[in-house]
């Protein structure tokens, strides 16, 4: 058994527009802009919700939209649970990456990213807000 977590928001947008969509959403959520060093093709949207991170993603000359991220404790366990509800897995070359993620879609074809929560990279605050509110799966 494994932990999930439906975390994060992110509004994807070609790198001509992620600043006007990070100014947007920022007056539009009534949130504060933090823009990591160690990231920056995102822009964190602080206090934009209670519930979920909310990030402007800068996808390069890819098209805008709008993707999840699920976190989760066991990225393989994780992966293989939603490929049996019918994902498929478009890019596990991130597995490796500091970051460790992997890139699915849903039956629909919509994208979304599962990723390992409780990677050492990630703040502090992030791995404790994950230990409190993941729910066991699997």
């Amino acid at each position: 058994m494994h932990r999930i977590l439906l975390n994060t928001l992110i509004i994807d947008a070609p790198s001509e527009a992620q600043d006007a969509t990070a100014e947007f959403w920022a007056g539009a959520l009534d949130a504060e802009q933090y823009r990591p060093r160690q990231a920056p093709d995102y822009c964190i949207l602080q206090g934009a919700s209670e519930d979920f991170r909310v990030v402007v993603q800068n996808v390069h000359s890819g098209q805008a939209g709008v993707h999840l991220d699920i976190h989760t404790d066991d990225l393989d366990a994780e992966v293989q649970r939603l490929k049996g509800l019918g994902a498929e897995v478009i890019d596990d070359s991130f597995v490796d990456h500091p970051g460790k993620w992997v890139v699915m879609a849903d039956p629909a074809g919509k994208e979304f990213c599962v990723v390992y929560a409780l990677n050492p990279l990630r703040p502090q605050a992030d791995r404790d807000a994950f230990e409190r509110r993941a729910k066991p799966v699997g």
